[in-house]
């Protein structure tokens, strides 16, 4: 598809034509950078200015901090990523912040602040994280052979791209000559590796978000800096189009993103931003493409499974909170595949999926503990491709929702008033996805906007997250799911451990998932069957056959403490009753991972369900609201 659309001749004639327009206004462009018509750019442009002011004034060290080499070797030697990565995404964060702000304010008070942040990237020995370099056995220092562009080299690229597009003019009378330093070294790190391939780059395969994240990214880098060169820029862009066409053609007609939600937005969306940049630079030429049903579908995957306020389905590696997703972003993925869905969640997401009439456009720099991350790209998609607020609320929610690749399912007793009333998922699938966790049948559930059972999550990346060791992580095999272990076995990892007949109910789903499981653990069915009634109760039941005595343990993870009464476990204003198992004992889990700690704060709580069945039997858990 993508990757015949053109022959690299023809590509070339078109480029020889193009005078590559940047996707967004320049900085000297004063008219479209007015806070004027924009409600946006009104509520925001303070807050930007504000950040930036506040950068501004600290210690140089706090603003482009050092990138030390032990920080770097800590990775092979400890498998910490975290303390160089804050480090690494603080200093790409900071530069696109004073960019914004010169942008906005455009009075040069941010300007030396940028020449020096551009300064210090080109300073950098590579642009590439520490976990994605190649290197010699026991040698921490990545090899000087086998440079790389992995996804935020890549990224780097397109920061550079789009702080010489926005700011061109005012950094020529800086130093032209520094210009040339930045296009001769985005060309030599980001583009030149993948046009050579000393090792092959598995991501041009097109085999999971890396595809059209680092496409997208080199894409945008190529249209600044190979300009000047046609022929080159067509034979790389046709390289590129060939991995996001083999993405989209590897993605699930419906559109499900087995990567989780978490990953939407460098995945499905990335793919939107590598469309958008080739139709607008050969004239219209993929218009096609936005018509696809498929494409759309991909969109509107994040709004799918969105379950309320900040809360999504968690799968994966995905984290289960985000307050915020980029709406501009978003609006404009809507715009091209004509998704009303997707435009109405647009807009829920430029408002932070706050109920409506309970506050504004929210300060995205309020969050606390954390290290900025801004992409310059993203923030220039959010400020210029902004939704409509009237587009709030103009597409009901779903009562049912079945992605039937995924075999995700999603029920909601009040659709229509989401922060309402009894909201629960499950999936099935099988225990190899991209960023898997061995979670076949996992189920989660809300209640009145506030988590009741959960998906904890993935955790901070380590050397060891994508590696054998992968499932010794508590939250990423089964037994941090809400699935059972039968005679002490889990779910254990691969494709052919999967859920097997799975049948829609009317209200609810059943699965069976004991094919996720080794047959050691003595089970031959376990069918798994989730209903929500009407009036907002959920059951699920688990009917089990085996031989002999299988023991069954259950452990059900919760975001507040459960309260043990007489009438049952009350949780989030849910009363939990068992049948045919028992409570066994309540765990408290202090949370010391950052990543977890975003979502859940400083503790999760386990509750553990035990029972003991003679070759058959079932185990009943019932949820009702508390009157």
């Amino acid at each position: 598809m993508l990757k015949n659309f053109m022959t690299q001749d023809a590509l070339a004639g078109v480029f020889r034509k193009q005078q590559f327009p940047f996707r967004f206004p320049p900085a000297a462009n004063r008219t479209a950078w007015s806070r004027e018509g924009s409600r946006f750019r009104e509520v925001s442009f303070p807050l930007y200015l504000k950040k930036a002011e506040e950068i501004l004034g600290k210690d140089y060290a706090e603003i482009y901090p050092i990138l030390k080499a032990g920080e770097f070797f800590s990775y092979v030697r400890t498998g910490n990523r975290r303390i160089f990565e804050t480090s690494y995404f603080t200093r790409r964060s900071h530069l696109a912040l004073f960019c914004l702000a010169e942008a906005m304010e455009y009075r040069r008070r941010f300007l030396p602040a940028v020449v020096e942040g551009i300064w210090q990237l080109l300073s950098e020995p590579v642009w590439y994280l520490p976990a994605h370099g190649y290197y010699r056995e026991n040698d921490p220092m990545p090899r000087f052979d086998l440079p790389r562009t992995d996804l935020f080299c890549a990224e780097t690229g397109a920061t550079l791209a789009c702080v010489v597009r926005l700011l061109e003019k005012e950094l020529t009378a800086e130093s032209a000559e520094l210009l040339t330093w930045v296009r001769e070294f985005c060309i030599e790190r980001v583009i030149v590796p993948v046009e050579e391939e000393r090792v092959h780059e598995w991501w041009l395969d097109g085999l999971n978000n890396w595809g059209p994240w680092c496409a997208s990214n080199v894409a945008l880098t190529a249209f600044t800096f190979l300009r000047d060169q046609p022929e080159r820029l067509a034979r790389l862009i046709l390289k590129l189009a060939e991995c996001c066409d083999s993405f989209y053609n590897r993605y699930a007609a419906n559109g499900g993103c087995d990567e989780g939600p978490g990953y939407f937005m460098v995945a499905g969306i990335r793919l939107m931003l590598f469309l958008d940049l080739l139709n607008t630079y050969t004239g219209g030429s993929c218009n096609w493409f936005y018509t696809q049903e498929k494409f759309r579908n991909i969109g509107d995957y994040i709004a799918k499974v969105h379950l309320t306020g900040p809360w999504f389905a968690c799968m994966a590696d995905s984290a289960a909170k985000f307050d915020r997703l980029n709406a501009g972003l978003l609006n404009h993925f809507a715009e091209l595949s004509g998704s009303a869905r997707l435009k109405s969640f647009a807009a829920e997401a430029a408002f932070g999926f706050q109920p409506r009439g309970t506050g504004g456009i929210p300060d995205r720099f309020s969050e606390k503990g954390t290290f900025l991350h801004l992409v310059l790209l993203d923030e220039l998609a959010q400020i210029f491709w902004a939704p409509d607020p009237a587009a709030r609320g103009s597409f009901p929610g779903e009562g049912r929702t079945v992605l039937p690749d995924l075999q995700f399912y999603l029920f909601r007793q009040n659709p229509e008033k989401e922060e309402t009333g009894s909201i629960l998922c499950i999936k099935g699938g099988h225990n190899n996805e991209n960023h898997n966790h061995n979670d076949v049948g996992e189920f989660e559930l809300f209640f009145d906007g506030k988590p009741v059972i959960i998906d904890c999550g993935a955790t901070d990346y380590t050397k060891f997250t994508f590696s054998e060791r992968r499932y010794e992580n508590r939250f990423l095999n089964s037994s941090g799911h809400n699935v059972p272990a039968f005679n002490g076995v889990l779910q254990a990892p691969g494709a052919e451990f999967a859920a097997g007949h799975r049948e829609l109910l009317a209200d609810g789903v059943a699965i069976d998932i004991a094919g996720a499981y080794p047959k050691e653990c003595g089970v031959t069915s376990c069918v798994r069957r989730a209903v929500l009634t009407a009036e907002g109760v959920v059951s699920i039941e688990d009917t089990v056959s085996g031989k002999g005595t299988i023991s069954v343990e259950l452990p059900l993870y919760c975001a507040v403490k459960p309260e043990l009464t007489p009438a049952g476990i009350e949780i989030s204003g849910m009363r939990l009753k068992l049948r045919g198992i028992e409570l066994e004992r309540l765990e408290e889990i202090p949370l010391e991972d950052v990543r977890m700690k975003l979502s859940w704060g400083d503790r999760l709580w386990c509750i553990h369900l035990q029972t003991t069945i003679e070759k058959s039997g079932t185990c009943r858990l019932e949820f009702q609201p508390v009157s």
